[in-house]
């Protein structure tokens, strides 16, 4: 994709100039993002797991490989800050582009567009998850692309790791192994040899183990987004991610724009249309190249199953469909011996190419400026305040593990009214989501809290829990309770990122 000319400034300094600005801007980008629950979620697994056994138990209802908690959980041996698994992530999410601006064949505007684009630069950067670790690994492999026949075992064992960051990457690196086998098979006979299956061997036993990791007990809530979709609605959400990873247009006429595209909230018919359209694009664009057509239309097919069966619908796991389409081309170029293009397919390839990544660096630029002005969640904000106007020793309670992120931030476990015990983390099975506790039970669990404290206790929630009048405070009926709204946190991007501080402390009358 050599479209523009390169700067008069070699190429060593022009990628350590973009490394930096990277990493700054993504410094100043994780001091102004708050937590949300999913971050908060795997830093707690790390920090409130005593023991690599107990690791291992705290994830197993997770349906995600444990590498990334691994690292969580060694980094809260030594700090419960959550500060510095940011820090973390985006100093792997760094490498990752390094490697990218030093291997990948594309122009250096590609190449500056990409890294600044929505998944590299926000989504997968500023958000702290496990999708940065599967996208260095996948990196990793690509960069030996060049040279696959020699380097087929180290590719694999990066294409293994990368399954153990994440479902999605498990999917992607699948894909990408199956395509490089069968070219080595079927397509250089002659490299037929006990490296072939060495390679294979490894990343088998690397994608089992994740596999086995990633299945969790029967009374888990993984697929439980399934229940009541028909199938004329699962359909059009496995066919519409491709669209949707290309033309990723974050929805700007809501405030809580994240996982919101813009063509889909104006209309979902031309949406479909553009979805069906999408799925023509790599047929077109890679004519004379069968081998990244079929990498990319099985990476379609095989994601389009798992958003079937589990019925996931966000951003972050359309974005391996994009990372699938890059890699596509990156293997495209890497390819001397394929049949020239026509320049007249070349310049087309060249318009959606260039089109869809300005798109990518527009969403990216505009979702890292909204998370600097407006907190992407409050729980940063609430915990500062606790920590600023109660005594250290304060009870803190919430309903369940929507108080996941508050607890990372005030760096201890909290009360959970839901279950009667202290938590931080979620355990995504049915016993504990699906717990039904009435408004009465958590009153009572909030009075029975109140007879062992010597003073008042904090209730935090993410949406209005009581209706406190202009002197934000009322006596509960049939109660020795008092509430007090002392605090509301408002403006959240995320939908259910709100939170609504209330103290709550014994009627007078009843001490």
């Amino acid at each position: 994709m050599q479209l523009f000319a390169k700067p008069h400034i070699s190429e060593t300094v022009f990628n350590y100039s973009l490394i930096a600005i990277f990493f700054v801007l993504s410094y100043i980008g994780i001091n102004h993002h708050e937590l949300w629950l999913d971050e908060a979620h795997h830093y707690l697994l790390g920090r409130d797991s005593n023991s690599f056994k107990s690791l291992i138990e705290n994830t197993r209802y997770d349906g995600h490989p444990i590498l990334w908690n691994l690292l969580m959980h060694y980094i809260t041996r030594f700090t419960v800050n959550p500060f510095y698994m940011q820090l973390l992530h985006i100093s792997v999410s760094t490498i990752s582009i390094s490697i990218f601006l030093k291997k990948a064949p594309f122009s250096w505007v590609f190449k500056a567009l990409f890294i600044f684009g929505y998944f590299m630069f926000f989504e997968y950067n500023i958000l702290s998850r496990n999708y940065s670790i599967g996208v260095l690994f996948t990196f990793l492999a690509c960069s030996f692309y060049s040279n696959r026949i020699f380097k087929f075992i180290t590719i694999s064992t990066f294409l293994g790791v990368a399954c153990n960051s994440h479902a999605v990457f498990l999917i992607l690196a699948s894909t990408i192994m199956l395509i490089l086998t069968w070219e080595r098979l079927f397509s250089l006979k002659k490299i037929k040899c006990a490296q072939t299956y060495y390679g294979i061997f490894i990343f088998s036993a690397l994608a089992g183990l994740s596999i086995l990791q990633i299945i969790p007990p029967g009374d888990n809530t993984f697929f439980d987004n399934d229940v009541g979709s028909t199938l004329l609605q699962k359909i059009p959400k496995s066919i519409a991610p491709f669209f949707k990873a290309l033309c990723l247009i974050p929805d700007v006429t809501l405030h809580s724009f994240w996982n919101k595209n813009l063509i889909v909230s104006t209309s979902k018919p031309i949406a479909g249309l553009l979805s069906l359209v999408s799925l023509t694009l790599p047929y077109f664009l890679f004519k004379n190249n069968k081998m990244i057509q079929a990498l990319i239309y099985i990476g379609i097919f095989t994601t389009g199953i798992f958003f079937y069966v589990t019925n996931l619908n966000a951003a972050r796991y359309y974005g391996i469909l994009y990372l699938l389409f890059c890699i596509g081309l990156w293997f495209h170029n890497a390819s001397p011996n394929i049949k020239r293009d026509s320049i007249r397919v070349k310049k087309i390839r060249r318009f959606f190419v260039y089109t869809i990544l300005i798109i990518h660096f527009s969403s990216g630029i505009y979702a890292y400026t909204m998370d600097i002005i407006y907190p992407f969640t409050t729980s940063k904000q609430a915990a500062n305040y606790i920590k600023k106007n109660t005594p250290k020793e304060t009870l803190i309670t919430s309903l369940a593990c929507n108080g996941s992120a508050f607890s990372a931030y005030i760096e201890k476990p909290i009360f959970f009214t839901k279950t009667n015990n202290y938590g931080s983390f979620c355990i995504f099975n049915r016993s504990f989501i699906n717990f039904e506790t009435s408004r009465k039970d958590i009153i009572k669990s909030l009075e029975t809290l109140l007879e062992s404290e010597k003073q008042s206790i904090i209730f935090i929630t993410y949406t209005p829990f009581f209706d406190v009048n202009d002197n934000k405070e009322f006596i509960l009926p049939n109660s020795s309770v008092e509430v007090k709204l002392i605090q509301q946190f408002d403006g959240s991007i995320l939908k259910k990122g709100n939170h609504y501080l209330y103290e709550i402390f014994k009627h007078k009358t009843s001490i």
